[in-house]
């Protein structure tokens, strides 16, 4: 699983950092033409598409995942990703006639004015992208990662041209960046279907349809509950503060998400093989391995990210934007450790959705009550604080369930002083802050010292990744010894 996991992360990171860079050098393009109101209305339909991707379809797609793996022929994998393809059809299609037939007060209650335009444009982009969302998860429950990379780069590739032609040339402005997007799921789409040929028939099985949706239909409260996370700062900033600011907020946010080119690397590879290899004895010890490289890479990114918010966002946004670097620094490590639950796989590898959605449903809880609270004393800051204390109270408690069901020998001293390590090392770059060339070489220098350090704490070790990358045994063992 070791050599799958780091071989599918580098095939999965390669559309993965197509996908957050064209999100991040769009900023630039976007924020000269898009003023910050239609930048915030941007970013709550972006949230109102979340709403509906995760709860739309009853998140069948993961019940294919479990199921999937564990079907005994090609058949009965054809029936299973037959009925979930057909389901989640209708159920999009459904939705995309509601959304036409609700456009006006749709338009209201999303982004606060009448814009029916918007909502059109907005159900046709959904029902485009939670299609191609379900292909895509196809090609990862067939551990396609050549496939899948290929495939989301030219969609990604897609979006972004359709998205410039309809923004910058035709001059559309908001309504041009959810054509855009729209277009190129479309294309994805049709190219994933054209991977898959063989995987779908014209065929719908109801038994398998309730077994899938026995496993997947907890997690839709907890795809709510997941969604409050995600969004509810940016709802909380537009209900205490102004749309405005919604956009200001999301530009930090766009920045603070290139750390999660760590994350979705190793969250996208290792999800179908942790389902394939868990009953393997070496499986935990390699868990807790690349969990340790994770780690290191992780407060590398975030700590680089941290250090460079008020340059990077000076490059890729125009002034009225500038307060969004205020944010990076807290969202940073939120984006990460939100996704860092495919370390702690005990709940999804023994069915226990239900504890699952018990977990996202506390933390959306929390996350509310922090924004409710943060938001009128510090401003988006404490939207960012709000984020970051919500999603690391989750990741604790699934640790610590997913750990009496399914045990990994993690070494936690470690990765807390580096966690420590990297705190300490970002607050002795701020008095250095507006001195010019004295401030980008403390910055320098104190991500070198973390790499540094990083090597000597061992959680990035050398011969680990000559085990990992290095040829197989005689025997075809895989290296135990790494954990």
């Amino acid at each position: 699983m070791l050599r799958e996991a780091l071989l599918h992360s580098v095939q999965y990171g390669a559309a993965a950092i197509v996908s957050r860079a064209a999100s991040v050098l769009l900023v630039p393009i976007f924020t000269r033409i898009l003023d910050p109101t239609d930048y915030g209305r941007l970013d709550l339909i972006t949230a109102f598409a979340g709403l509906i991707n995760l709860t739309i379809a009853l998140e069948v797609s993961q019940g294919l995942a479990r199921h999937f793996v564990d079907a005994e022929t090609d058949l009965d994998r054809k029936a299973y990703a037959s009925t979930s393809l057909w389901f989640s059809v209708g159920a999009y299609s459904l939705f995309v006639v509601v959304a036409f037939v609700a456009a006006e007060p749709l338009s209201r209650l999303v982004v606060g004015a009448s814009h029916p335009e918007l909502m059109n444009a907005a159900g046709l982009w959904i029902w485009c992208t939670g299609m191609f969302y379900l292909i895509q998860n196809q090609l990862r429950w067939k551990v396609d990662p050549r496939g899948y990379a290929v495939i989301s780069i030219l969609a990604t590739v897609g979006s972004i041209g359709f998205s410039v032609l309809f923004v910058v040339v035709a001059r559309w402005g908001v309504l041009g960046v959810l054509a855009g997007q729209s277009v190129g799921m479309a294309l994805g789409l049709a190219l994933g279907l054209g991977r898959l040929a063989g995987t779908y028939g014209l065929m719908f099985d109801t038994r398998r349809l309730v077994e899938m949706l026995r496993f997947s239909t907890p997690l839709v409260p907890s795809g709510i509950a997941v969604f409050v996370t995600l969004y509810v700062d940016r709802l909380a900033v537009a209900q205490f503060m102004t749309v405005a600011d919604v956009g200001i907020f999301g530009i930090g946010f766009r920045i603070a998400s290139i750390t999660s080119l760590v994350m979705v690397a190793f969250q996208t590879a290792l999800t179908p093989l942790v389902y394939q290899h868990y009953r393997e004895p070496e499986t935990p010890a390699e868990l807790a391995g690349l969990f340790r490289l994770f780690a290191a890479f992780a407060l590398i990114f975030c700590l680089g990210l941290a250090v460079y918010a008020d340059e990077l966002v000076s490059i890729f946004a125009t002034p009225p934007f500038y307060g969004g670097a205020d944010v990076v620094p807290l969202l940073a490590p939120a984006v990460l450790i939100a996704g860092m639950y495919v370390f702690a796989p005990g709940l999804a590898i023994r069915k226990r959705t239900g504890s699952i959605a018990l977990l996202n449903v506390a933390q959306a809880v929390l996350n509310v009550i922090l924004n409710v609270v943060l938001i009128p004393i510090l401003g988006i800051a404490g939207a960012a604080l709000a984020t970051l204390i919500g999603a690391s109270a989750a990741f604790g408690a699934n640790m610590v369930m997913s750990q009496r069901t399914y045990y990994v020998p993690h070494r936690w001293t470690p990765i807390g002083i580096g966690v420590g390590v990297t705190i300490g090392l970002f607050l002795l770059t701020r008095p250095f802050a507006g001195m010019g060339l004295a401030e980008l070489l403390a910055e320098a220098g104190a991500v070198v010292v973390a790499l540094a350090l990083f090597f000597r704490l061992g959680l990035v070790q050398p011969e680990y990744l000559r085990t990992a990358i290095g040829p197989r045994t005689a025997g075809g063992d895989s290296p135990t010894s790494a954990g």
